[in-house]
């Protein structure tokens, strides 16, 4: 038998979901709406406009900084949160250009919404990239803005690349929108939804 044969599947234990539902999760969420009014201000003003952030009750604010500065990595990290939930709902993408796919199975020690359970002991079944584009079918564009974004954080920020994959050189500001606008209402319908219990104010 080999080693990956013999090993036996870490579940997660029951704090562990609690603290993905009810914190890691709804922080996430608070993430990528921090993306959202990053690019909102991307927009408004020129990534190198100089800005001051102010803190309340601070007396003094912090030292100028290029806008940019401060948006792109927020900016950032709410692509890879969107990368993060959609894999926890259990899409990813393949291929050349990228194409959605289900996942057909996890890593040891990853967490997806198939190990959270409805009151009768059900689980929850992993979303397909047909099952969640059928929440937005009106945005017929969504799974490729998902697909790209995915791309985004697999090769732009993740290593050095030259978008072998096709992602372009140009913007894709309006891919990130569509991705960031549509991620947490798709995370409330298939998991808390879908769990019946209250979605979390973000």
């Amino acid at each position: 038998m080999s080693k990956a044969a013999a090993t036996t599947m870490r579940e997660p234990t029951v704090d562990r979901l609690a603290a993905m539902q009810g914190l890691i999760i709804p922080h996430t969420l608070m993430t990528i709406r921090q993306a959202v009014q990053a690019l909102e201000l991307e927009r408004r003003h020129s990534i190198m406009a100089f800005m001051s952030l102010v803190v309340d009750d601070a007396d003094t604010p912090a030292p100028r900084t290029l806008l940019g500065a401060y948006t792109q990595p927020v900016i950032a990290m709410g692509v890879i949160r969107c990368r993060y939930l959609l894999e926890f709902l259990g899409i990813k993408t393949v291929g050349a250009p990228p194409a959605l796919r289900a996942i057909d199975r996890r890593r040891n020690g990853d967490i997806g919404i198939e190990h959270f359970t409805l009151r009768d002991g059900q689980h929850l079944a992993r979303v397909t990239p047909d099952e969640a584009a059928s929440v937005f079918r009106a945005r017929v564009s969504t799974p490729r803005a998902w697909a790209t974004t995915i791309e985004i954080a697999n090769q732009r920020l993740a290593h050095p690349t030259d978008d072998y994959k096709l992602l372009g050189s140009g913007s894709v500001n309006g891919q990130l929108e569509t991705t960031f606008a549509t991620i947490p209402e798709l995370l409330f319908v298939k998991f808390y939804d879908a769990l019946g219990v209250r979605r979390p104010q973000v």
